[in-house]
C-alpha cells in the first residue's frame, strides 16, 4: 500500500467536519496556515556525495521547518529501487528526531512483513525514547513482488505475518516476556510511550479496512472510497479508533512558486520521475489517489491532480479550506539548491494564513 495518498501525517489530522477522535498526546485538529513534508530520498544521480547532500538537506529542512508551522515530516519506504528510494525509515526517523525538538514524524508505510519483529521492536523502542514519543508509524503489507523476493518472504503470507507481528510488537512493548518460535523474548528498554509508539494501518482495500478494524488500529485509506469505513466499523465496532481518507481534489505533492509555468520548466522532470515510478509499480491497481499516469511534464502539469505547482494565492486558498500543504521538497532527487526556494515559498504562503489548533483538552489556540 501507499500512504502517500492520505494526509500522511498521523498525530495531527483533521477533517472538514471536525476533529478525529484519536487518543494521542498530540494536537488533533489543525486549521489552515500549515504544511507537512514527505521524504522518499530518491536521487537523480548515483554519486554518493550528491546522495549524502540530499540526506543532509532533509535533516536541515526538518530543523528549519519545525519553527515555521510545519505539522510533521513523513518518511516513506521501498526497496531495491534504482534511484535509491529510502529503504530504512526507522534510523532516518531517529536522525530527524535528533535534529528537531517538537516536530512529529511519521514512518508511512512501514513494511512490517519484511522485518525481523523482535529486533524491530527494540529499534522502535529506542527511537521512541530518542524522540520522546514523536515518531508514529503507518503499517502496510506492501505490494512490490521484488521486495518480498529480496527478503525471502512469501507475498501470499504478508497479511497474516503483519497481523501476527503487530500483536507481537504490542506485547513486547508492554513489557511481557513472550515465547517466539521456541525462544523466550523480552524487550528492554521499554519505549518512552506507555505501550509503545502510535501505530496505524494503511491500505486501499476492504480487506485492509477490516484488518485495521479487527486490530483496533486507526485506518489510513489510500483511496477516496469512503465505503471502506463501513467495512472498518463492521469489523472493529465502536472501539475502532477511526479512519481517514484522502480528500478529493487536494494535491498530494505541492510546490509553491510565483510563476508555476517557469517552475514546471525548472523542476517538472523531477516530479515526473516520481510520478512515473509510482505509476509503473501500480499497473492494474486502480483508485489510489496519489497515482498519476501522465507521460510527460506537460501532461502532469495540465491534469492538476496529485502533483501541482501553486501560486502563493492558490496555496493560501487551499490552506483556507482547512488542509495543510503536502510538500515533497526533494521529490525525485531535486537538488537542494533548487529545492530550498520552493520550500521557503510554501512556508511563506502558509505563514500568512492564521492557523487555529484544537488540543486534546478541547482548548483552542493560534499556532506559533
Amino acid at each position: 500500500m501507499s500512504t502517500r495518498s492520505a494526509t500522511a501525517f498521523l498525530p495531527a489530522v483533521g477533517t472538514e467536519s471536525g476533529c478525529l477522535g484519536l487518543n494521542t498526546r498530540f494536537l488533533l485538529c489543525i486549521r489552515g496556515g500549515v504544511f507537512m513534508m514527505r521524504f522518499a530520498m530518491r536521487a537523480a544521480s548515483p554519486d554518493a556525495n550528491e546522495r549524502a547532500s540530499l540526506y543532509r538537506a532533509a535533516l536541515d529542512m526538518c530543523a528549519w521547518a519545525e519553527r515555521r508551522n510545519c505539522v510533521g515530516a513523513v518518511l516513506s519506504q521501498h526497496h531495491a529501487v534504482d534511484d535509491g528510494y529510502l529503504p530504512s525509515p526507522v534510523p532516518m526517523a531517529a536522525a530527524l528526531a535528533a535534529r528537531t525538538a517538537t516536530l512529529p514524524i511519521t514512518v508511512g508505510a512501514l513494511l512490517l512483513a519484511l522485518y525481523e519483529p523482535v529486533k524491530l521492536a527494540e529499534d522502535m523502542a529506542v527511537v521512541d525514547l530518542v524522540s520522546h514519543g514523536r515518531v508514529s508509524y503507518v503499517i502496510g503489507i506492501g505490494y512490490r513482488t521484488e521486495e518480498f523476493e529480496m527478503f525471502g518472504v512469501e507475498s501470499k503470507r504478508r497479511a497474516s505475518l503483519v497481523e501476527e507481528r503487530i500483536a507481537l510488537l504490542k506485547r513486547l512493548w508492554s513489557g511481557e516476556t513472550v515465547p517466539v518460535e521456541g525462544r523466550t523474548v523480552r524487550v528492554t528498554p521499554l519505549p518512552f510511550t506507555p505501550g509503545g509508539p502510535f501505530v496505524a494501518y494503511g491500505g486501499g482495500s476492504e480487506a485492509a479496512a477490516r484488518r485495521a478494524g479487527r486490530l483496533g488500529l486507526f485506518f489510513m485509506a489510500e483511496t477516496h472510497d469512503a465505503s471502506l469505513e463501513t467495512a472498518y466499523r463492521d469489523e472493529g465496532g465502536d472501539a475502532a479508533p477511526g479512519c481517514m481518507f484522502p480528500p478529493p481534489g487536494v494535491p498530494l505533492t505541492v510546490f509553491v512558486a510565483e510563476d508555476p509555468e517557469r517552475a514546471w520548466a525548472e523542476i517538472g522532470s523531477y516530479l515526473l520521475a516520481d510520478a512515473t515510478s509510482y505509476a509503473s509499480w501500480n499497473v492494474g491497481r486502480t483508485g489510489t489517489a496519489s497515482i498519476s499516469s501522465a507521460p510527460t511534464v506537460e501532461d502532469l502539469a495540465a491534469e492538476r491532480g496529485a502533483y501541482q505547482i501553486l501560486t502563493p494565492d492558490d496555496a493560501r486558498a487551499l490552506l483556507a479550506t482547512g488542509f495543510p500543504l503536502n510538500l515533497q521538497p526533494l521529490v525525485g532527487g531535486l537538488p537542494p539548491d533548487l529545492a530550498w526556494p520552493y520550500l521557503e515559498a510554501a512556508a511563506a504562503a502558509a505563514a500568512t494564513v492564521t492557523a487555529t489548533v484544537t488540543a486534546t483538552d478541547g482548548s483552542a489556540r493560534t499556532a506559533p
